[in-house]
C-alpha cells in the first residue's frame, strides 16, 4: 500500500468530509468555508472545507487537509475511498489529541 496522497476530486473531499466527520460549518463570507471538529465538546481542530469542484485536488492541498484531520496519508485516503468510518475516524482522533 502506498504511503502518499492518491488524486482526488475536490468535490469529493469536500463530500466525504462533511459527510462522515460532520464538522460545524458556521455561515462565513469567505472563499472557502471553516468547519470545526468537536471531541467530547472540546475543539480539537478545523479544516478547510474545499469548494464544490470536479477539478483534481493539488496533492500539497491535500496534505494540509489530511494535517487538519490529523490522519496519515493512508487514512486519508481510506476517508475519501470509504472504507473509514466516522466512529473510527473519532477513535483515530481521541489517540492523538
Amino acid at each position: 500500500m502506498s504511503n502518499d496522497i492518491k488524486p482526488f476530486p475536490e468535490k469529493e473531499i469536500r463530500r466525504q468530509i462533511i459527510r462522515k466527520i460532520k464538522p460545524k460549518i458556521p455561515k462565513s463570507r469567505s472563499k472557502h468555508a471553516k468547519g470545526y471538529i468537536y471531541l467530547n465538546g472540546i475543539e480539537v481542530s478545523k479544516v478547510k472545507i474545499r469548494n464544490d469542484h470536479d477539478r483534481i485536488m493539488k496533492r500539497s492541498k491535500s496534505v494540509y487537509i489530511a494535517e487538519d484531520l490529523k490522519l496519515n496519508p493512508t487514512e486519508f485516503n481510506d476517508l475519501i475511498e470509504c472504507p473509514l468510518r466516522r466512529t473510527e475516524y473519532y477513535k483515530i482522533l481521541s489517540e492523538r489529541v
